[in-house]
Order: structure tokens, then sequence, then C-alpha cells
């Protein structure tokens, strides 16, 4: 029987156990349990939400010997409870545990325990990336600025990548960002024989603590988790309890509890600020990304602890959507000695990513598409604002497609945020596409339903004249 004994992880050395129940085969629970029975552990894995396939439990039990069950199971002989940071504390298994003094980590604790475990990787610097907003944005921009000098994979919502020279290959699509999803990507890299000199990985709700590097793009806006126990901010700062004693930490200079923290428990900070949502303390951060207008065109001024430079930005995306983004990557990417020239070239010629804020054409309309995983009601808020900017004929109009396809999405959309929102710009519509189950009794007169965000975007095309704009901010994976 292995041992979890002196894991490489500040507060995160567990006892010799006899047993592990995994709770949430859902968001990526099954790997988490399939890795640790294959590294020797009595593993019970069981089913909280009831979706997994009872063909899949049947391979867990007859391939690796987990025992599984989709109703809660008793403590037994087990010592050790694995659990998503989401779950309601009040499920039976927790109670129980709580009750007899059985330790309780999270799948973020669970998954840094078994990288250091299993010693990846064997060279190589790790980034892992969380926060409310911007965390595939940030990551994706830092990927590229970091390939201008090494070889770098990232893994993001988007997928599997691996870039090079400011050039990008896509390795795999279709993982999630939940923490065990880590483990699959790296499973994904040995079958492909793929190795590189930095791993950037966008985690869901926190970190693993294993990493070199922790970002937390930003805290805001927060909203409750586990039942309303407990919010999101706490389970993303938690890694400051429980992460290496070296990693070095990049937070939002506003986020002011992370810090304080982070400081407390005498972690090695940067700080990043911008002038879109900051605030007026933003100048005080390490380094400052300011976007600036003259003459109707937008610049990015960045300010750090040594210098300022500047950079263009490109008209073809609203760039002001990624101010954040901008200063996530760029502090990072002068942290780790890419070069003033290399990052102004990836800033310069970036024009959005794909889902994120991009303006295109729909049936010869404009399309503002601002659908992916990360849309939240603030970033609905944008896209209108900036529709309403683009209409250039009073006959013109904006009928917005809002709403949630992804109902595994774990930052969901609150159907009580997308009432208050339609309540308060309702008169800036000319038409309304609620989409999900949990938006239909938000409607008024001005609303139509559609079951998905493809159904939705039809309905919008039929009711749209050439000369309106439409919106698409659906939550979904793209």
């Amino acid at each position: 029987m292995p041992s979890i004994d002196n894991v490489n992880i500040s507060n995160m050395k567990f006892q010799d156990t006899s047993g592990i129940i995994v709770l949430d085969l859902t968001h990526a629970g099954i790997i988490i349990a399939t890795k640790l029975a294959e590294m020797g552990y009595s593993v019970t894995a069981v089913d909280v939400y009831r979706t997994v396939n009872e063909n899949v439990l049947l391979e867990l039990e007859g391939k690796y010997g987990i025992q599984t069950s989709k109703e809660p199971v008793p403590i037994s002989d087990n010592d050790l409870v694995v659990s998503p940071a989401h779950l309601d504390p009040e499920y039976p298994v927790l109670v129980e545990a709580r009750e007899k003094g059985i330790r309780i980590v999270t799948h973020h604790q669970a998954v840094g325990s078994i990288l250091s475990m299993n010693g990846w990787p064997e060279k190589g610097t790790v980034i892992e990336i969380t926060g409310s907003k911007a965390k595939t944005s940030s990551a994706s921009l830092l990927a590229e600025m970091l390939s201008q000098k090494m070889k770098v994979v990232l893994h993001t919502s988007r997928g599997l990548e691996l870039w090079e020279n400011g050039q990008c290959r896509i390795l795999n699509l279709g993982l999630s960002i939940a923490p065990g999803s880590i483990l699959l990507a790296i499973d994904k890299m040995n079958e492909l024989e793929v190795s590189a000199e930095c791993y950037i990985f966008e985690v869901s709700i926190g970190l693993t603590g294993f990493a070199d590097i922790g970002i937390i793009t930003t805290l805001e806006p927060d909203y409750p988790i586990a039942a309303s126990t407990s919010n999101s901010s706490d389970a993303k700062m938690n890694v400051l309890s429980y992460a290496r004693e070296d990693e070095v930490f990049f937070l939002n200079v506003k986020d002011r509890k992370a810090q304080d923290m982070a400081n407390d428990l005498g972690k090695s900070v940067f700080t990043f600020g911008d002038s879109e949502y900051s605030g007026q303390d933003y100048e005080n951060a390490d380094v400052v990304a300011d976007i600036v207008t003259d003459n109707g065109y937008f610049s990015l001024k960045i300010k750090h602890q040594t210098g300022t430079f500047s950079s263009s930005l490109s008209e073809k995306y609203n760039s002001r959507s990624y101010a954040t983004a901008f200063a996530v990557s760029t502090a990072v990417a002068l942290n780790m000695g890419i070069s003033e020239h290399d990052i102004i070239e990836v800033i310069g010629s970036f024009e959005g990513l794909q889902g994120r804020m991009q303006e295109k054409e729909l049936a010869g309309r404009i399309l503002i598409d601002n659908s992916n995983s990360g849309m939240d009601i603030r970033s609905a808020e944008r896209s209108l604002d900036y529709a309403l900017n683009r209409i250039e004929d009073k006959d013109s109009g904006v009928i917005m497609v809002l709403g949630e396809e992804a109902a595994q999405v774990c930052e969901g959309l609150p159907p009580e945020q997308v009432s208050e929102f339609v309540k308060q710009r309702n008169a800036d519509l000319s038409g309304l596409i609620l989409v999900g189950e949990r938006m239909q009794n938000i409607g008024n007169g001005n609303s139509t339903y559609a079951s998905g965000l493809e159904e939705g975007l039809e309905i919008a095309t039929g009711m749209a004249s050439e000369k309106d704009i439409i919106i698409s901010c659906v939550k979904c994976f793209r």
C-alpha cells in the first residue's frame, strides 16, 4: 500500500490511508478515482449527481477495482474523502466524515498530490490560472508570449494546444477545466509524446497548489457555491493555504483579501491591474495595463517596475474586453523574461479569441459573438453597449440571444441576474431570445424562448432586418 506522506506541497501531507472515497464523478472525478486506484489505493467512487452511465461505472469496477455507487456510502474503513469545492457540505458522506474526524480534501488538492507523487513533469515550468473572468484569454495570450522563446503546452476550455514560435497546433479538443482534467491532459501529452518547457493549465474554481506559478485573474464577480454556504472567491483563494512554499502568485491589485491572505502566509506575490475594472488603486500594481484612445484609435500602455511601453491594438475586436487579460499575461511574461518587443508583437497582432466578443457576419447581419464558457452578465452588458455604439442607422435595432446552453459549465449564469438585466436593459433591445431551461420564466412581452444557441440564432436571424445587429451571449462550451 503506497503512502501519501511527505507530499512536497505545504499542508497537503495525507496520512497513510486504508481507503479513499471520491465524490462527484461528473466534474472529472472519474480520472481522480482511476489515478488513485492505479497508484494502489482502495477507492470508492460516488456518482453524486447521478449523471454517469452505468456501463462507465461497471468499467470502473471491472478494470480498476473501484467500488461505485449512486447513493451516499458509509465511511466504513475509509480515512480520506476527496470532494469538489462546490459540493453541498450537508451531503451525507461529508457530514459523517466531519463527525468522525475523517480528513476531507478538495479535487484540487488531490490532483496536486497525485502530480507531486508521480514526479511530473521531469522538467519545465508549470503555471495554473483561475478566476471569475479572463482565464482563457489570459492563458492564451500568455502562451503566445512565452512561445516566442520556449515550447508551451496550453490547456484551456478551448482545448489542448502546443505553442511554438507564436504558432499554435491543436493537440486535443473536448477536455473540461475541472481540476481532474489536468490529469487527462497529461495523459494525452504522454500518448502523443509531447513535452514542453512550460505547461499552462486553466482551472475552474481554484488551483491545485502544485504549480510553480499560480494566477488568480479576478475574484469578481463573486458568487455562492456549496449550496450557498461559501463563495467562489474563498475556493479560489484557498490555494494560498496549501500551495508549495515556493509557488509564486500573481493577483489582481483590486482583490485585497487575496493579497492580505497571501501576505499573512508569507507567499511571494506580484500584482497586476487595469484601468477598465480595477478602480483607482490599479496604479499601485507591479504591472498596469491601461487602454487609451487617441482620435478613435486604441492602444495599450504598460507600466511596470522598471519602465513603460505601448502597443497598438487591432480594431477588429473589442479590446476593452481584454484589459484584464493584457495585464495578467504581460505581468507573467515580463517576470519570465519575455522582452517588451515580443510582448508588443503579440498584443499588436491579437484580434480576439474565437467566441470572445468578436464581430462577425450572420446571414448578412452584423453578429456580435460573445457566446463562450466564460460569458457572464457583465460581458453581456458590455456586448450590448458595444452593439449600441455600432448602430449607424436610426432604423437599426439590436436583437439579443441570451442565456445558457451547457449545464455542466461550473460557473453558471444565474437566472436572477438575467432577470435583472432584462428589466434594466429591455428598452435597448428590439428583440430578445432567452436560451436555456432555467430562463423560461424570465421573459417579457419582448422575448422568445429557445432551447439552445443554434436555435436562438435561427430565431434572431428570422426576426432581424438587414440593418439590425444580433448579439450572441450564451454561456456554453465552444
